[in-house]
């Protein structure tokens, strides 16, 4: 690849917001940070460029979903995440244990086939399939599993190693094993739906698990003398809590009030999208579910919310309105943070000399300009 040069008027280099800089680029890295020059660069001038988004939670968009294949679906899935200024993601699969198992020889092939293009599949994130029966979600009965070493060896080996992330609700009898035995395999794990007490969620935490799938949604409400998985999440600094900003899982005002209490490198931005993002309204299939999509939501026949139409920049802009803070701040938890939650802060989330030149760049009012994936350039999305 060419080497090519950025003249961003603003940049979050090494995690701190700094004036006009010029990124030089080589082989798909970033070369050097230099003074701004304005000859032979791509003119970025009035932009404030950041690291690529990283969405560790996302079912899908662009009519696809990431657990189907075949490879040329993923790669058109890969495109669509790079239109809304995402350069890294992880397949997020749940669903019935043959689900599961499918999905993850989907996305193990994908992987296998060196994909290139577009974002870049992460690894997966396995939402289940030891999660409560009491908190569903828009999941059949059928996906909410006791706690199974069997079952976990078995998923395990389906997946080749591609696992980074795992939702398990803590209170499960059994889970202490599965969480243990994820850790070593080096799979974080985050607590998601799930009825767990306060106690509960913090042996689970001094055991390991280090963030919360959704939060807010999927878990019991909180309660003054009961606070369970929220009051655990909003004051355990060891905690990061998942956010869907998409106005319709959590209110603007329940944003701020995280956002207030964990602060900016305790959030991390989802989008916990599905295929459907991106789509015009109608009715779509979400692993074994019939979705309808109506007013920017996605929801069973029943009305119980079924993951979301969000894209991730659009997330971005909201958090930054919402909770009342500047754009590089908000980046932050779209980066850096859900980089640490899945451990890869040393390869992503940061723009630093000599790591991939995965970029995004917004205008003053919030607004995605392009995306940078390697040094490939990707245009917008139409609006």
């Amino acid at each position: 690849m060419a080497d090519l040069a950025v003249l961003a008027g603003q940049a979050v280099v090494d995690g701190q917001l700094t004036g006009p800089v010029t990124l030089t680029i080589a082989d798909g890295r970033i070369a050097s940070i230099d003074p701004p020059r304005t000859e032979g660069v791509i003119d970025a001038s009035a932009a404030t460029v950041v690291p690529g988004l990283l969405d560790i939670h996302t079912h899908g968009g662009g009519g696809v979903q990431v657990i189907d294949g075949p490879a040329a679906d993923m790669d058109r899935l890969a495109r669509f995440y790079a239109a809304h200024g995402v350069t890294g993601f992880l397949a997020t699969i749940g669903g019935s244990r043959e689900h599961i198992l499918a999905g993850l020889g989907a996305v193990r092939s994908y992987l296998a086939a060196s994909p290139s293009g577009g974002a870049r599949c992460l690894g997966v994130h396995l939402e289940g399939p030891f999660i409560s029966p009491h908190a569903l979600g828009a999941f059949r009965p059928e996906s909410a599993l006791a706690p199974d070493a069997e079952l976990f060896a078995e998923v395990l080996d389906a997946a080749g190693g591609h696992i980074r992330l795992m939702t398990i609700a803590p209170e499960l009898e059994g889970a202490d094993a599965i969480i243990e035995r994820a850790l070593a395999e080096g799979i974080a794990c985050t607590i998601g739906h799930s009825v767990a007490t306060l106690a509960q969620v913090d042996h689970a935490v001094d055991i390991g698990a280090r963030s919360v799938t959704h939060f807010f949604n999927g878990m019991s409400p909180f309660r003054h003398r009961e606070p369970g998985l929220i009051g655990a999440g909003l004051t355990d600094p060891r905690l990061v809590c998942e956010l869907i900003v998409d106005g319709i899982h959590v209110h603007p005002r329940a944003v701020a009030l995280a956002a207030v209490a964990k602060g900016i490198d305790g959030v991390a931005l989802v989008t916990d999208s599905i295929s459907a993002a991106g789509m015009p309204d109608g009715e779509y299939e979400l692993e074994e579910q019939h979705v309808i999509i109506s007013a920017r939501s996605a929801r069973l026949a029943d009305g119980t919310l079924a993951g979301s139409m969000l894209t991730l920049e659009r997330g971005v802009a909201n958090f930054a309105e919402w909770a009342k803070v500047p754009l590089a701040d908000a980046v932050r938890s779209a980066t850096e943070v859900p980089a640490r939650v899945i451990g890869l802060s040393s390869t992503r989330g940061r723009i630093s000399q000599g790591r991939d030149a995965d970029l995004t760049a917004f205008d003053s009012d919030h607004r995605l300009l392009w995306t940078m994936v390697g040094g490939a350039l990707h245009e917008p999305a139409a609006a």
